[in-house]
């Protein structure tokens, strides 16, 4: 069977494996008890094989490859419990990133626990650069977006002024209560005639590290510079308070890329996923 984390030591100990590794944001966030997820582990003692589930995120598989056991524990926990709670919660893709602990191949381990439905993909970190953001905001002092849209910081006012509660629902999730996020996240939104209309939020934090998340919902409001705007106030705010931004995308997502670059974030290394429709799995 895997444990289920909630000991404070426990997390701690994940939280030295996980390290500095690719997602530790995020990773981070959850084992914090800051943003929504799971933690499973093998063995209390041992640590062998960690499951991390980042709600509206990505399932981290950390281990050894060649570990059948902890496989077709991984398996039945996903099968029975995480992808159809995932579901009810409102995600329809399961996301995955697989992070081994030793050397090894996981390809026959990914046929035997996903019947080979799993479709492969690309993220792409970026790291931040402060010059190239400061270089950016001296040519561009003022956000250029038309007149009719406004940015604003996401704070407790603005929330109670969101009557459609759409702010809300986006931190909720990733965040266990909107408190949480007031206290330690950021976040910016832009309106137009009284409705939200975009917003950039810390999605994950971990110390002062912030996974930047950040929609513009209707197709109509895109292509105008909102989410730029969005982001650029984001990275001013978390500067301000000596939080560092980071930002995440899959590789085909050229307009998410292109903001990216334009702030001052350099592209790093991209890397490989996997993805799979959760219906799918389901009926297997």
């Amino acid at each position: 069977m895997l444990y289920l984390v909630h000991d404070s030591t426990l997390l701690k100990r994940v939280q030295d494996l996980v390290g500095d590794r690719q997602g530790h944001v995020v990773m981070g966030g959850v084992l914090a008890g800051l943003q929504a997820g799971r933690v499973y582990v093998d063995h209390p003692d041992i640590l062998g094989g960690v499951l991390i589930w980042a709600r509206h995120e990505m399932f981290y598989w950390i281990g050894d490859p060649d570990d059948s056991l902890f496989h077709t524990q991984v398996k039945k926990l996903l099968r029975e419990e995480l992808l159809p709670e995932a579901l009810r919660v409102g995600e329809e893709m399961l996301n995955l990133e697989l992070l081994p602990t030793h050397g090894g191949s996981w390809d026959s381990t990914l046929q035997v626990t996903f019947a080979g439905k799993l479709g492969e993909g690309y993220r792409i970190p970026f790291t931040f650069n402060q010059i190239k953001f400061n270089h950016w905001l001296q040519q561009h002092a003022c956000l250029d977006i038309p007149p009719q849209y406004q940015v604003s910081v996401i704070d407790a006012t603005v929330l109670e002024e969101d009557t459609s509660g759409v702010i809300q629902e986006e931190i909720l999730k990733f965040w266990y209560r909107v408190e949480d996020f007031i206290r330690y996240g950021l976040g910016t939104c832009v309106i137009l005639d009284g409705q939200v209309v975009g917003t950039c939020l810390s999605v994950f934090v971990s110390d002062e590290h912030h996974e930047i998340g950040i929609h513009t919902y209707d197709a109509l409001h895109r292509g105008q510079g909102l989410a730029t705007a969005m982001a650029t106030s984001y990275i001013r705010l978390c500067l301000e308070r000596g939080y560092l931004p980071h930002w995440t995308t899959e590789d085909f997502r050229k307009d998410s890329i292109a903001i990216a670059q334009k702030l001052g974030f350099e592209k790093g290394k991209a890397y490989r996923v996997y993805y799979a429709p959760i219906q799918e799995l389901l009926r297997t």
